[in-house]
């Protein structure tokens, strides 16, 4: 679920591969890694359909397995941090966040408990920008493989 601001919702879509905490356990060249894809279902956004989605890019990590992550959490505090590391929150396009900090309560059977919450761009093209608060609560599929996908009938 997303909220934007205080009147806007939208549910988790689950048709397609659009959500997932994705789980990369490096090597000794690269360190481990995860990140955040969530999809949103169509919805009324000020007189608009639109589908949202959240991207939350590699945050390297020491943690050695996806049960080790839960309490993780990870922040961005600007824009230019935002943009630089390609994070964004689709509403109309991808836009850089404002600011967010995504956590990882819990792991169970496959599926990831995700809070995410913080400021978004609702319109880049605007000046200054539009800007409005933001609160994610998901629970989504973990990919550590390819195959992993097929856990989840995609």
């Amino acid at each position: 679920m997303l909220k934007i601001g205080e009147s806007f919702v939208f549910e988790d879509d689950w048709s397609g591969r659009k959500s997932s905490l994705m789980y990369f356990e490096g090597d000794e060249d690269k360190a481990a890694s995860w990140s955040v894809d969530i999809g949103f279902a169509r919805g009324n956004f000020d007189g608009e359909e639109i589908s949202p989605s959240l991207c939350i890019n590699h945050i390297y990590t020491d943690k050695k397995s996806v049960a080790e992550l839960v309490g993780e959490s990870f922040s961005v505090m600007t824009v230019e941090e935002s943009f630089a590391r390609e994070d964004s929150l689709y509403i109309y396009e991808h836009e850089p966040l404002v600011s967010y900090e995504v956590k990882i309560l819990e792991i169970e059977t496959n599926k990831a408990h995700i809070q995410c919450s913080g400021t978004l761009i609702v319109d880049g093209y605007a000046k200054p920008y539009t800007k409005e608060k933001f609160e994610i609560d998901s629970w989504i599929p973990i990919i550590e493989s390819v195959k992993d996908w097929e856990k989840f009938g995609l």
